[in-house]
């Protein structure tokens, strides 16, 4: 009685957070503390003990590290000189936010803060040069995705963590896998938006010549106004240690095999003394909403697996899989939780727990399978009711029809699921 009863706390913690804009990892350090205490028994410095230390510690260390490279500007520098390179042929404008996006993302700043740094740009760059703003906007999200399975960044340390935990090492695969799905997606897209019909000089808006320094009102809106200059090409001495600081970092820990989250706090450390940017403004940039989500779900999962949820989970997926559909089933089921929920922060701990047993009754590869589960969840991120879709809306400003791109990236977010589903099955990934 009580398996079921831990499955179902998992599912009325989601929707209580969600419907009452509470976070859900609080919602489920207080279920994990219900049940595990009152109705398993379970010792306090027990449930306290299924938060997953090593886990925030990584997240917390790569996340203030690139705090302080948001606060400070080197972020929408580097961002800013992409605009620069190419904004003379409009047909490369996306592609090349895509590439910023990803590496950006795979360098360790994840997709989340690039897409809350790059997509405002980019949504403006589109206005500015009659670009499709759902083209830009699904290029950089993809992108950001591309980059967001990589070792060094936060989703990727998410997905690598829990599947070390059930014992299987996904960490190259998954994310050459993505970078491959996600690449096809963008490639789709560019198509299906007719991105390439772009004209190779298209003449600039008014907002656009108000980007080259001459701050006119743009016309193309309801009430005029100025839209945001794009950041000057140019670093200054706390961007230009910013950027020596994250290289170092970064060739230690994939050089070197020095500890994430260790060396990204040295770094941080390194910055901070050099007064490249405000403690204060650095830590207020991490985004502890979601490292919080993501460790307390992870709570109440660990809890769910000792109340034997996780088992009955796994036996209720068998039922309606066999070895040849168990991957592409797996990336329905994480495609559609993702479409409403938090891939990284909802969907990863609580399906990835059950794969041991689902491989064990079906006979599936493993590592193929808890791919197909990351790229579900993954490929639905346009969803505007997901975090990186939301944020596309909330970025849309001056010119760009919001509820039009409200509605355009929910189906882009529906057709990204039978996506992955499609490309796992017939093992393009």
């Amino acid at each position: 009685m009580i398996a079921p009863l831990s499955l179902a706390a998992i599912a009325v913690a989601i929707a209580l957070g969600t419907l009452g804009r509470v976070n859900v990892g609080l919602v489920s350090i207080a279920f994990a503390f219900g049940i595990g205490h009152f109705l398993l028994g379970l010792p306090a410095r027990e449930i306290v003990g299924a938060w997953p230390v090593g886990l925030f510690f990584m997240l917390l260390g790569m996340t203030l590290l690139f705090g302080i490279a948001r606060v400070n500007g080197t972020l929408a520098i580097v961002a800013g000189r992409a605009v620069a390179a190419t904004v003379g042929d409009t047909r490369l404008l996306p592609p090349v936010f895509f590439l910023l996006a990803g590496v950006l993302s795979g360098v360790g700043a994840g997709n989340i803060v690039v897409c809350a740094i790059v997509l405002p740009i980019a949504l403006t760059v589109a206005v500015d040069h009659r670009i499709s703003p759902l083209l830009m906007a699904t290029m950089v999200i993809a992108g950001s995705n591309a980059g967001g399975l990589s070792p060094l960044a936060p989703t990727g340390i998410i997905a690598n963590t829990l599947s070390a935990e059930q014992g299987f090492d996904i960490a190259a695969g998954i994310f050459i896998k993505q970078v491959i799905g996600q690449t096809g997606l963008a490639v789709i897209l560019y198509l299906l938006l007719k991105g390439y019909r772009r004209p190779a000089h298209a003449a600039a808006t008014p907002a656009a010549k108000a980007h080259a320094g001459t701050a006119k009102p743009y016309a193309g809106s309801a009430g005029g106004g100025t839209l945001p200059a794009v950041p000057r090409p140019s670093l200054d001495r706390a961007q230009t240690t910013t950027v020596v600081v994250l290289l170092a970092v970064i060739t230690c820990i994939v050089g070197f095999g020095w500890d994430i989250g260790l060396t990204a706090f040295a770094g941080a450390v390194v910055l901070l003394f050099l007064r490249t940017a405000r403690e204060a403004d650095a830590f207020q940039a991490v985004p502890w909403v979601v490292i919080v989500l993501v460790c307390g779900v992870t709570v109440l999962v660990k809890v769910a697996e000792q109340a034997g949820g996780i088992d009955l989970l796994a036996d209720a997926f068998t039922r309606i899989m066999n070895e040849q559909t168990a991957a592409p089933v797996m990336a329905l089921i994480g495609g559609t939780l993702s479409l409403v929920s938090s891939a990284s922060g909802v969907v990863l701990p609580t399906l990835i727990p059950t794969v041991p047993g689902l491989v064990a009754e079906t006979g599936g590869d493993s590592t193929r399978v808890i791919s197909s589960i990351v790229m579900g969840a993954h490929m639905v991120t346009n969803s505007p009711i997901s975090t990186l879709g939301a944020l596309a809306v909330a970025s849309a400003g001056f010119g760009v029809d919001r509820d039009r791109l409200f509605r355009q990236l929910f189906l882009v977010g529906i057709g990204g699921i039978f996506y992955a589903a499609v490309i796992v099955w017939v093992g393009i990934v």
